[in-house]
Order: C-alpha cells, then sequence, then structure tokens
C-alpha cells in the first residue's frame, strides 16, 4: 500500500492597522464578490450559504448590508449566535476571511438599506429589485448589517495581514 505525504504550510498572519489589510482585502473583496457565509446556531452546528454582502472600507472597521431571506435557520442562528463570518476565495488563491457582528436591519431602514446597496456601482453593488420586484415595501424583504470585527487577508503563497478590532 502506497503512502502518501502531505506537507504542511503554516500561512501565519501578522496583525496589522486597517488600512494596510483593507488595501490587500478590499480589491479580493471586490473582485469576487460573492462570499461564503457561515452562522452558527445554538447547538454549535454551522450552516454556511452564499451571498453578496456590499462592503463599507470605513476609518473604524467595515461594515457591510447584505440582502438576506428571514429563514426561520437563519433568524434563530443570529438570534442565538449574532455573528457571522465571511470567507472569499478566488482562483489565483488569494483569500478574504472577514468575521462580523451580525443585526437584522429594523423595518423602518429597510428603504434606506436598499437604497445604500443600489447606488453602489455593479458588479460590487446591485439592484435589490432584481430578488424583490415589489420593492423594499415586499413582506419577505430584510438585510443583515455587519460591522466586522476581524480582517485576514491572504494573498497567494504568503503570510496575510490581520486586524482585529480593540487589538
Amino acid at each position: 500500500m502506497a503512502m502518501s505525504t502531505t506537507t504542511v504550510v503554516d500561512m501565519a498572519s501578522e496583525p496589522a492597522p486597517l488600512d494596510e489589510v483593507v488595501d490587500l482585502a478590499r480589491p479580493v473583496v471586490e473582485r469576487v464578490v460573492w462570499a461564503t457565509v457561515a452562522t452558527v446556531g445554538a447547538d454549535g452546528r454551522p450552516r454556511t450559504r452564499l451571498m453578496h454582502p456590499v462592503w463599507w472600507w470605513g476609518d473604524e472597521a467595515p461594515t457591510a448590508l447584505v440582502s438576506a431571506r428571514r429563514t426561520p435557520l437563519k433568524v434563530a442562528h443570529l438570534a442565538a449566535q449574532p455573528v457571522v463570518s465571511c470567507f472569499y476565495w478566488d482562483p489565483a488563491h488569494d483569500t478574504v476571511a472577514l468575521e462580523a457582528d451580525a443585526a437584522w436591519v429594523p423595518a423602518e431602514g429597510v428603504g434606506e438599506a436598499w437604497a445604500r446597496i443600489a447606488e453602489v456601482a455593479p458588479p460590487v453593488g446591485f439592484d435589490p429589485a432584481m430578488i424583490w420586484p415589489d420593492g423594499p415595501d415586499d413582506p419577505g424583504c430584510a438585510f443583515l448589517e455587519l460591522t466586522a470585527h476581524r480582517v485576514l487577508a491572504t494573498p497567494a503563497g504568503e503570510p496575510g495581514l490581520r486586524w482585529d478590532r480593540g487589538a
């Protein structure tokens, strides 16, 4: 029986100021656009889904709005653990992981969230009417607001740069 060997590569990351991490992260996020987004329920089991967060790269922390249906599973997960992990990967193997606090945008803020996403040029932004043709008053229309507390940008084959809020 042939044995296989695996080489483990230590892909350590270095702490860095937010602006340096954003300089690496933003081009990947805006090139890839779609993120694998994970939530974790009260039972500790993760679930992932593909989502299209629209990020703003502010001075204090990156923030995003994400169109999201209020499915029973997503509602339960975010009630138990109001955090998400957004992972971006491109074929060149550049990666970005953003870990963020997550909150449902209140009903009175849905119209503003809709407008903010729609005013960002595609492919980073998009027209939410693709999902909800009846507009922001559609009963299924909802958005999550994300506030990053950790960003890790890792260029292919190189150590990453990491920003942690409060670190």
